[in-house]
């Protein structure tokens, strides 16, 4: 399989948790031209260090940064609108199918939209400026304070400073707290800047963006890896299909049985959170558990298991993150494939998994987009191995890198 082997050969493998301090600023508008970033809709070009948007009357133009992906981060950057206009700096963002899904229609026909957070720009309206604002599916989610929007300078440059951690967002106008608020539906994504010609009858609208600087921040404390990147220490095989180490990545495929198989530490977990990446290498399907034991069956060897499962699976869309109990109680909300979450995931790429358990609380989010957010008044169980599947079908294997457990 060609592209898994250039995927592979141009790796650069990341080493557990991050570092203690936070990363380096980068300068996003000091190039000379556009490179990193990607025009989705709309004119935008880089002169002299200012980016500058524009659209005409109902476009929504989009320009997004596709260099890297950001979870924790700062950004700073100065803003302009030449004609009071409306735009923004998003973070944590996505560019995907609309949802919902309408019936019969396939995410390769759905028109792409923004998701994530927006830091507003919106100079018509002076208390705008700055209001955080959950694109294209909960709209403002926090107003901007008076003193802040106070300091709001028309047709000249203004300085916007955006601080997302822990779940924790906060804006900042010319130094001023523009506002503050706790939300988890998106942790890591893209960067994007907008112009939006909304309610406008000239021509084109523009806004200019200069200083755009971003820098990643440190992960909370109490990360640990779980797998080394060259062996299978603290970990233990069930059944008859392949887990083993190579290249720093951890390997699962269909065994002589093509029957199910898994991996499972040899640690066992309460409350916890998780984070890492899969790439499925073909059809298949695929899990992550945890609080679970396994058995072998008696007479052929066969592994029977019970606890949670967060569900993998190469579909488009997908069920992937979503929560399942085998032999139990079989889907702990049923997926929902028209929403965003079931469009959230990157066939044939790497796909970043989160999930964090708190006694009865279960929260899962796949590339950054909150998939569930489930309290089980039902729970049955408390503690157990975190493993992972292969089940019948998954000859072609999957692969798992940074994987990284945070007792909580």
């Amino acid at each position: 399989m060609k592209w898994i082997a250039c995927i592979l050969g141009s790796l650069a493998l990341i080493t557990g948790a991050m570092a203690a301090g936070a990363q380096e600023w980068q300068e996003l508008t000091a190039a000379e031209d556009l490179a990193g970033w990607q025009v989705l809709s709309g004119q935008w070009e880089l002169d002299g260090g200012v980016i500058r948007g524009s659209a005409g009357p109902g476009e929504n133009a989009w320009l997004q940064y596709t260099a890297q992906e950001f979870a924790d981060l700062e950004i700073t950057v100065e803003f302009r609108t030449p004609v009071p206009t409306n735009g923004g700096v998003q973070f944590h963002s996505h560019w995907l199918p609309r949802t919902p899904l309408e019936s019969g229609e396939s995410p390769q026909d759905a028109p792409k939209v923004m998701y994530g957070y927006q830091a507003d720009v919106e100079t018509r309206q002076r208390l705008s400026t700055g209001r955080l604002v959950c694109e294209n599916v909960r709209g403002p989610i926090a107003e901007t304070a008076p003193e802040a929007a106070g300091t709001l300078k028309q047709r000249d440059w203004n300085e916007m400073r955006i601080v997302a951690r822990n779940g924790v967002i906060e804006v900042y106008l010319q130094g001023e707290l523009a506002n503050r608020t706790e939300d988890e539906m998106y942790r890591r994504g893209f960067l994007a800047l907008q112009v939006f010609a909304f309610e406008m009858e000239e021509p084109a609208t523009v806004v200019e963006y200069r200083n755009l600087r971003v820098r990643e921040l440190p992960q909370e404390a109490g990360w640990v890896d779980i797998f080394d990147g060259e062996s299978l220490n603290g970990w233990e095989t069930y059944g008859e299909e392949k887990w083993y180490a190579e290249d720093g990545l951890l390997h699962g495929a269909s065994g002589p049985k093509n029957s199910e198989g898994y991996v499972a530490t040899t640690d066992s977990y309460r409350d916890f959170e998780f984070q890492g990446e899969v790439l499925m290498a073909g059809a298949g399907n695929y899990g992550f558990f945890f609080h679970v034991e396994i058995t072998l069956r008696e007479e052929d060897g066969y592994p029977i298991i019970s606890g949670m499962q967060v569900e993998i699976e190469p579909g488009y869309p997908t069920s992937t993150a979503w929560m399942y109990e085998s032999y139990k109680r079989g889907w702990l909300v049923v997926p929902d494939k028209t929403s965003l979450p079931c469009v959230a995931l990157r066939p044939k790429e790497w796909n970043h998994l989160e999930v964090r358990v708190q006694d009865n609380h279960y929260t899962t989010w796949l590339n950054g987009i909150r998939v569930m957010d489930f309290v089980d008044d039902e729970k049955t169980t408390t503690e157990g191995f975190i493993a992972f599947q292969i089940h019948e079908g998954g000859a072609d294997g999957i692969l798992k890198r940074n994987l990284m457990v945070r007792p909580l």
